[in-house]
């Protein structure tokens, strides 16, 4: 009798898991479901020549410009400067996938003899508020390649455009256009040795943001008296970008 009670219960067990697994899956496909979106991201820096496509400005407002601007990352031996040797430009990378060079620099080949220098990247257009953060990595080298015998000065600013959605940087070296939101500067009193000459992380919280905006920040390498043939300026990398939406 007991055999006989169980059988259709368990067989009303069965159907009722396959009702519920049908509709499970019914759920899932709902094409009116709300997607889960983030706007956080990262930029490895891995292949410089794609920022472009992928919505970065590159703007050189040094007073002697010079043939480079921010580029691939620097990791090679000094064949510009004949009397080194043994010697290597540069450093490897902080986060390598595919090669040493697996980040972003800028120098003082960025200017023309000495040159008072001012070289942005621009991020893409975004979506940021108060709050948000900015991580990326970043340290300095020498340049062996340069004739002169150089300081160990370089300076960056992370800059941020509150107000409008442009690239505009102005026209010359000491502007800042749209970019009117400074949240950091690394070296600013253009110290010797002060810049970090190993990789470091520095966290930026977002401030100064009225509501959510879709805008731009940049990176300004900055640093007077540098070029080829002035004193200060040698190589700043970054690597391992990441915009965190809070």
């Amino acid at each position: 009798m007991k055999n006989k009670m169980i059988a259709p219960v368990l067989l009303l067990m069965v159907i009722t898991i396959m009702i519920t697994a049908c509709v499970k899956d019914e759920e899932t496909k709902d094409p009116n479901r709300p997607v889960i979106t983030s706007d956080s991201w990262s930029e490895e820096f891995d292949d410089v020549s794609t920022l472009g496509n992928k919505g970065w400005v590159i703007t050189n407002n040094s007073d002697n410009v010079g043939p480079e601007a921010w580029r691939q990352g620097r990791y090679e031996s000094a064949n510009k400067a004949a009397f080194v040797y043994n010697s290597v430009i540069g450093f490897p990378a902080y986060s390598a996938s595919k090669s040493q060079k697996d980040f972003i620099s800028c120098d003082f080949y960025a200017g023309t003899n000495v040159s008072n220098m001012s070289v942005w990247l621009i991020s893409p257009l975004i979506k940021m508020k108060n709050g948000d953060q900015l991580i990326f990595y970043t340290r300095n080298a020498i340049d062996s390649g340069s004739f002169l015998l150089k300081n160990n000065i370089d300076r960056l600013q992370v800059r941020g455009n509150i107000a409008a959605a442009s690239t505009n940087v102005g026209k010359d070296w000491t502007s800042t256009g749209d970019f009117s939101a400074l949240w950091l500067d690394i070296n600013s009193g253009l110290a010797d040795g002060g810049y970090p000459s190993a990789w470091t992380k520095y966290t930026i919280t977002l401030a100064g943001i009225t509501g959510t905006i879709s805008s731009r920040f940049a990176f300004r390498y900055f640093v007077s008296d540098g070029g080829p043939d002035g004193i200060n300026a040698g190589m700043v990398g970054i690597d391992a970008l990441s915009f965190i939406s809070k």
